[in-house]
């Protein structure tokens, strides 16, 4: 990981000391420096190019005056060769610090010996302590304090003040008087010292300073890739905007519900200028102006006739502003009244199947009654007439209670049984007793289903479907022959079965066929409403599917009908092959 102070939240394992505040720098020997997103590569940049500069003052220094601090006569061309060669060894290293991502320890290292070993010589040649060259140590001390462990830069101290004594040492053996330089000296080491120990406790401050501030950041991080993710997908629209109605963010719900596309540019654009959303823009303006905390639109977006929504579109809008009274930023949540809508309708036909549920139930006392009845009457009678009317009543009363036991199957949402059905022989004896039950005349229905057409789907399902279907038809047909019509097919892609309910009625209405499966929804004022619900229940526990369609014939002709599309595996021309699907033996 990169620091800019190069310090690891790490005790020093390789060194054995720790600092004032018990962290430590990263040790030593630590080879996943190597890796240049783990070592604090910026810091020894910055040391690097830190000597370029003093080495590049030192260099002009030298050759501009040549004056003090140097002692001596000769010693000026030293001093200048020494920068230059410092000036050229320390751009290189800053060359590999910067290009060169490898072998940190090593390159630490060699930097702090250039400097020891160059400070030194210009100490020596410059004059000893007296000369002011001593002040330069502070660069490798600061640097080792940034870049090594506690013993370490310790180590480096010494080093710098033992070549200081040495210095001195030297100096008051030539010249005979040692007190003076030696006191000097060693007044030198100690402030050197004390100097190392304040660097390296600011060091490990620092680092646990930002040790702290990376891991707020990455925190900071998750929590807005999480935020983001969340708004991304919630189903209401959300915009984050300032005064001027410049967009800072934005959801894709949001971008639906103003009729844009899902992968449109919102963010940077201003909601003045669209189109789409100027009524909601003069709307947040205007609640700005007012003050209020809390503010709301409802409304159509002008061009919200896209893909996404229909015309009959309504947005509802909410205007907030952040708790924070330094925030700029505003927020507008949207929802599409539809849904609203929708989740109430859930909520109403979740109640409805409890209701219809419970009426089920309570019809099955007087049904018994009347079947029992229907018995009796049956077997004290003696006329053909009162017993084939008794035995209607018997048979009419075993299908109610069928249909009850049926409501209340789907209202708990039961598995089907999934018979294996022929359409042709199921649809021909169900309009046999269809037809006797309700005195139709020969011809009113027609049917045209081919043999060898087979599909899963429970009978007595299946039976209430067609009934409800039939009787709807009957109801706005003409009465004349062949004004109701049942078809059987397979569907173009040949994987599901297809049964078609017409009739010569006018049809149903364009704005009617959205509520046409609703609960409660008839255009008879003696209608229930209840019969395409229930119809398209069964179909839906069956896995298929009910709907009203139109069907193109193969000249051309186009009638409108009801389409009961059966589950997929439907076969044709074949036997059923039952709940698996097996191989046959040759």
């Amino acid at each position: 990981m990169k620091s800019t102070v190069g310090i690891r939240p790490q005790p020093d394992t390789a060194a054995g000391a720790t600092s004032g505040t018990g962290r430590e720098a990263v040790p030593l020997l630590d080879h996943s420096l190597d890796d240049p997103g783990a070592a604090p590569w910026r810091t020894l940049e910055y040391f690097a190019s830190t000597r370029v500069i003093v080495a590049s003052a030192l260099v002009l220094a030298a050759a501009a005056s040549g004056v003090r601090p140097i002692s001596a006569p000769g010693e000026p061309q030293w001093v200048l060769l020494t920068s230059l060669l410092y000036f050229v060894l320390g751009a290189a290293f800053a060359g590999l610090a910067l290009y060169v991502h490898r072998r940190f320890v090593a390159q630490v290292v060699g930097q702090l010996l250039l400097d020891l070993v160059v400070i030194g010589v210009l100490v020596v040649i410059g004059g000893g302590v007296a000369s002011g060259w001593v002040i330069l140590f502070l660069l490798p001390l600061a640097g080792a304090s940034l870049l090594l462990p506690s013993l370490l830069v310790f180590f480096i101290c010494a080093l710098a003040v033992l070549t200081i004594l040495a210095d001195a040492g030297v100096r008051s053996i030539a010249s005979g008087s040692s007190d003076p330089l030696l006191f000097q000296a060693g007044v030198y080491g100690a402030a050197l010292f004390a100097v190392t120990a304040l660097l390296r406790a600011l060091s490990a401050r620092l680092a646990q300073q930002e040790r702290l501030a990376r891991t707020r950041g990455r925190e900071l991080q998750n929590q807005l890739a999480i935020n983001r993710l969340v708004i991304a997908q919630m189903e209401q629209g959300v915009i984050v905007l300032d005064r001027t109605t410049l967009v800072r963010a934005n959801n894709r719900a949001a971008r639906l519900m103003l009729g844009l596309a899902a992968e449109a540019q919102l963010t940077g654009t201003r909601l003045d200028d669209r189109v789409e959303a100027r009524e909601l823009a003069a709307a947040f303006v205007a609640w700005l102006e007012s003050g209020r905390s809390e503010g709301g639109w409802s409304g159509t977006p002008a061009a919200v006739e896209g893909p996404a929504r229909g015309p009959d579109s309504r947005i509802r809008a909410r205007f907030a502003r952040p708790a924070s009274s330094a925030s700029d930023e505003f927020l507008i949540f949207m929802e599409d009244v539809r849904d609203v809508e929708d989740r109430a309708q859930q909520l109403k036909l979740a109640a409805m199947g409890r209701l219809t549920a419970s009426i089920a139930h309570e019809i099955r006392n007087p049904l018994a009654a009347i079947s029992h009845a229907g018995q009796l009457m049956g077997e004290d009678a003696t006329d053909p007439v009162l017993k084939r009317l008794a035995a209607i009543v018997s048979e009419n009363t075993q299908r109610l209670n069928r249909l009850v036991e049926d409501v209340l199957r789907v209202a708990r949402r039961e598995p089907p049984l999934g018979d294996q059905l022929g359409v042709a022989a199921f649809v021909r004896e169900f309009l046999g007793e269809f037809v006797r039950d309700r005195g139709l005349a020969e011809g009113v229905i027609e049917v045209d289903a081919p043999p060898g057409l087979h599909v899963k789907f429970e009978q007595s399902h299946l039976r209430q479907v067609l009934y409800n279907l039939v009787d709807n038809a009957l109801r706005y047909a003409s009465g004349r022959a062949g004004s109701v019509s049942i078809l059987t097919e397979m569907s173009l892609e040949g994987d599901r079965a297809q049964l078609w309910v017409f009739d010569d009625g006018p049809g149903v209405p364009l704005d009617a066929r959205a509520a046409l499966f609703e609960p409660f929804y008839t255009t008879r004022s003696q209608g229930t409403g209840l019969g395409l619900y229930l119809a398209r229940e069964f179909c839906v526990t069956n896995q298929a599917e009910l709907g009203y369609g139109t069907r193109r014939a193969r000249d051309g002709s186009t009638r409108d009908g009801f389409l009961l599309r059966f589950g997929r595996g439907s076969t044709q021309g074949a036997d059923p092959q039952g709940f698996l699907d097996t191989i046959p033996l040759s």
